[in-house]
């Protein structure tokens, strides 16, 4: 089912839709779509990793959210340098010991 959304778009906003829309050759819903699409995607993702940072899911809970692969999720992890593992230097310390 689809619905109709309108928004108001400044200038500057038309100008770049216009210009996406010469570079892939198609009208300006198709163009929304799409740009709205990788939005969400990148924007799941963002979600997800500060909820990892945060210890509230876990990896693969995640990655499966933002239909990405594990291994993509972990490289994104590390891009951002965000601990995930709530290993921490007095744990290992710890572990040193035994």
């Amino acid at each position: 089912m689809t619905s109709t959304i309108s928004v108001r778009l400044g200038k500057s906003l038309q100008k770049d839709l216009s210009q996406v829309e010469k570079t892939w050759q198609t009208d300006r819903s198709e163009v929304i779509r799409r740009l709205l699409v990788l939005a969400l995607k990148e924007w799941r993702i963002q979600n997800a990793l500060e909820n990892i940072s945060q210890h509230k899911t876990s990896i693969g809970k995640a990655a499966e959210e933002c239909e990405i692969s594990i291994w993509e999720l972990l490289e994104r992890l590390k891009e951002k340098n965000i601990d995930w593992t709530g290993y921490t230097d007095e744990d290992l310390k710890n572990d040193l010991k035994i």
